[in-house]
């Protein structure tokens, strides 16, 4: 963006070059340090891609992880930005992944919410 303008400077997929499922977009945020992009993909892919973004506003990806349910509908990191949270619409759960707040780099907590059809996370104060 600038001077009024949005101008395009990148072109870059949300999934494995070899991925030939469907894929859907569903959620994208930027970590509250403005340096990881996360976006969600439905369909087949059922996947959370984490980018880095470049000083220039590029961004780079580094990491493609299973959000360990199926329609991942949104997602929200938590106030600390040590949590991210997945809400999976068919699958009836949220998934709490770790975030390292360093690499951007998602792990499975291992802790799951179950609820029926989740399809919003909002974190209040």
């Amino acid at each position: 963006y600038k001077d009024g303008t949005l101008n395009k400077i990148q072109d870059i997929g949300t999934t494995a070059k070899e991925f030939k499922g469907k894929i859907d977009g569903a959620d994208i945020h930027i970590s509250a340090d403005g340096k990881f992009l996360y976006e969600t993909n439905r369909g087949d892919a059922n996947t959370i891609s984490t980018f880095r973004i470049l000083p220039d506003g590029k961004l780079e990806l580094t990491d493609i992880a299973n959000t360990l349910g199926k329609g991942p509908r949104n997602f929200a990191i938590d106030p600390s930005g040590k949590f991210l949270l997945v809400a999976h619409q068919y699958t009836n759960n949220v998934v709490i992944f770790n975030r390292n707040t360093l690499t951007g780099k998602l792990t499975d907590s291992g802790k799951r919410i179950e609820v029926g059809a989740p399809v919003c996370l909002v974190f209040t104060k």
